[in-house]
């Protein structure tokens, strides 16, 4: 991971701390001490006597904007300290939210997650919802469309040509050379049949915005637009808020979308912006994060400059020539070339295999060489792979030489089932109005099924209180379940630690019975949980918190007996992270990029080049690159084949740049390995939370 090395600034560091002008982007290359310039720029603020509550930290999980505040605190005076403050976008739009109830008119509903929202597109679609060609719709897919539209600020047309139809079709913004006969006469298939579903996904859309506001919920990307459409349209709530601040420090800018920067334009007046990033590290685009807002920063913010740091802290010069290298075949114009503060060292090695199982075995039987003849820990070596799926075999060859791992990448502890069986009665204590939880809390008891449970919401629903809806409920025959929690908890709102644990100890034999043998693994979650409820000072505040978890929050979970171990990541959960060695797998044709992407065009093929450049600027000493000559990606057709291997960014690699080495036809090991051999089922040892 991001070590805390002490950095002196240099002087690309210090001209960006020491910015005296209204707003500024700085472009920040991997490794170029970023955390340490957004802190240093507090600091410098804090010592020019800016007071710290006048000073906000965005970033984009609760993780870092702690360990931010907690850094930038550990340098200023103790009596300063408590009021400096930093969150994510959507802790301090919810914080505006609940705070300011004159202003906004949802301060008092609740929020509800993303497997409520997908419950909710569920029940509203029905499961007969059909296009004009009797063709099943997703709902996900309709909640997907939905949240694009609302992240990126677009119409409702153009986010289902690129959600559903990969950008061809009218209000494409990106998509294919439409000067090829074929994909034109593909745009004008995708425009027709945008036009004759768009009313199809308009009308479960609008069905699904006037039930949340029935029920006085707000979902995730609710809580940004509300406050950026009522700053938009009130000026005096807009100088009101933006008052409170004079400096607003934005972390990893790359990943922010329109609806985000539209958001900061109603603070631009009052306050200075100060955003630091990466541009060539945005590779967040199917969450809504534009690639093409940094480049328009200059614009969207007057009276605005842009610095950028290239001196790397992290690698050695021969890992930042081939990532220079990669940037440097792209159609952007990144101008920016990393230098190496560390100096020289080894090559890069490409290692082309037979297979995947080759491919981990080799990986594997490095890493044990690692510990055995260099002295590093398992944790010095991470693994970086482009989808979940493609860790399987690493992590099945780790089982199998016995080789403590951590995986990052997949669910949080916040969407795990038995987690939100629990927090569904604080959620009801929170709002008794919350539907969703009703049905969740119910249908864990024995004798409540679905059609018993919708009934009883159906006839509590209408209540004007929590003890109206539980004396109905004791009318159902149900006071066992009442008694036993939400009676028990009912007075207990600004305590949510006594109640998250009061919930978890009488629902403890509920739970074992549900989930049985799984039980024993399940409930050490529930420290955790109520060490989480103990921050916050209410059983609202806690349910705010816990669905304001991000989207793609990156999770560790540990394999093995001790907390040394080889990280296994996806590359989008690799972005600050860091080791020795680095191993990426199946850097194929077909791959980076994949023949998707190809068809959808330059935006999304250079997305794809961004992605393998933040897998290599992960590496300190040693990368490995692995092209798999017979990946599960390759496709057969000739057309994609050929289009796919033009662009392919490993085609023109210098050979000066890297060593190469085959594995081809290779079954053995490179190591002599003594332990008894495991047998793997790749489903049981793979978890999927």
């Amino acid at each position: 991971m991001e070590t805390n090395r002490t950095i002196e600034l240099n002087e690309e560091q210090r001209k960006a701390v020491e910015y005296d002008g209204k707003h500024l982007l700085v472009l920040a290359g991997a490794g170029t001490g970023k955390t340490q310039t957004i802190i240093s720029r507090a600091k410098y603020l804090i010592g020019r006597d800016v007071s710290p509550k006048r000073i906000l930290i965005l970033s984009f999980t609760r993780k870092s904007a702690n360990e931010i505040v907690e850094r930038i605190k550990s340098g200023i005076d103790k009596s300063l300290a408590s009021d400096l403050k930093g969150q994510t976008f959507h802790s301090w739009c919810m914080e505006m939210i609940k705070s300011n109830p004159n202003i906004f008119r949802d301060h008092d509903f609740t929020v509800i997650d993303e497997d409520d929202r997908e419950s909710s597109f569920k029940f509203l679609c029905g499961k007969k919802f059909k296009n004009y060609n009797k063709k099943l719709i997703s709902p996900i897919l309709i909640k997907e469309v939905y949240s694009f539209a609302v992240n990126k600020l677009i119409p409702l047309s153009q986010s289902i040509s690129e959600k559903v139809y990969d950008g061809f079709g009218k209000g494409s913004t990106e998509g294919a050379d439409a000067s090829d006969p074929e994909t034109l006469q593909i745009q004008q298939t995708v425009e027709k049949e945008i036009q004759r579903v768009k009313p199809l996904y308009q009308d479960i859309i609008q069905q699904y915005i006037k039930y949340k506001k029935e029920r006085k919920y707000l979902d995730y990307d609710d809580i940004l637009n509300i406050v950026s459409k009522t700053l938009k349209k009130d000026e005096a709530a807009r100088d009101a808020l933006s008052s409170l601040y004079d400096h607003i420090l934005v972390d990893e800018a790359q990943d922010t979308n329109p609806l985000q920067y539209e958001l900061l334009t109603s603070f631009q007046e009052k306050c200075r912006l100060y955003f630091v990033g990466d541009d060539a590290q945005s590779i967040y685009s199917f969450r809504g994060a534009d690639f093409n807002t940094m480049y328009n920063f200059t614009d969207i913010f007057p009276d605005s400059e842009k610095y950028k740091l290239t001196i790397n802290y992290r690698s050695t010069q021969e890992l930042l020539d081939l990532s220079n290298w990669l940037l440097s075949e792209s159609i952007y114009n990144y101008d920016k070339e990393l230098k190496a503060r560390r100096g020289k060292g080894n090559i890069p090695v490409v290692i082309n295999s037979d297979g995947d199982w080759i491919e981990a075995n080799d990986i594997t039987d490095r890493i044990l060489l690692s510990t055995t003849e260099e002295g590093l820990s398992f944790s010095d070596n991470m693994v970086l792979s482009r989808s979940v799926f493609g860790m399987r075999r690493v992590e099945a060859s780790c089982i199998e030489k016995k080789i403590p791992y951590v995986i990052y990448g997949g669910s949080g502890i916040m969407k795990s089932k038995h987690v939100r069986d629990i927090v569904s009665a604080m959620r009801i204590i929170s709002n008794y109005k919350d539907e969703l939880a009703w049905m969740r809390y119910l249908m864990l008891w024995q004798g409540v099924g679905e059609v018993r449970s919708a009934r009883i919401i159906n006839n509590i629903i209408g209540e004007n209180t929590l003890d109206d809806c539980i004396a109905k409920l004791i009318q159902e025959g149900l006071e066992k379940v009442v008694s036993s929690v939400l009676l028990n908890i009912i007075g207990l709102q600004d305590n949510p630690g006594e109640a998250m644990q009061r919930v978890v100890e009488l629902m403890g034999d509920r739970m074992k019975d549900i989930y049985k043998e799984e039980w024993n693994w399940r409930k050490d979650d529930f420290p955790i949980l109520q060490e989480l409820a103990t921050t916050v000072g209410s059983i609202s505040d806690f349910i705010a918190e816990y669905v304001l978890d991000p989207k793609a929050e990156t999770t560790g979970k540990w394999k093995g007996k001790t907390e040394d171990g080889v990280i296994i990541s996806t590359i989008h959960s690799a972005k600050g992270l860091e080791a020795k060695k680095c191993y990426i797998i199946n850097v194929s044709t077909f791959a980076y990029p994949t023949s998707r992407a190809v068809l959808q065009g330059n935006a999304v093929i250079e997305e794809e080049r961004r992605c393998l450049y933040v897998a290599m600027t992960r590496a300190m000493d040693d990368l490995y690159i692995y092209r798999n000559l017979k990946s599960a990606h390759v496709y057969t057709i000739n057309q994609e084949s050929e289009k796919t291997n033009e662009k392919y960014f490993l085609n023109n690699l210098p050979s000066s740049l890297v060593n190469s080495i085959n594995l081809t036809n290779r079954t053995n090991s490179i190591v002599e390995y003594h332990g008894a051999p495991v047998e793997i089922d790749l489903e049981d040892s793979f978890d999927f939370g």
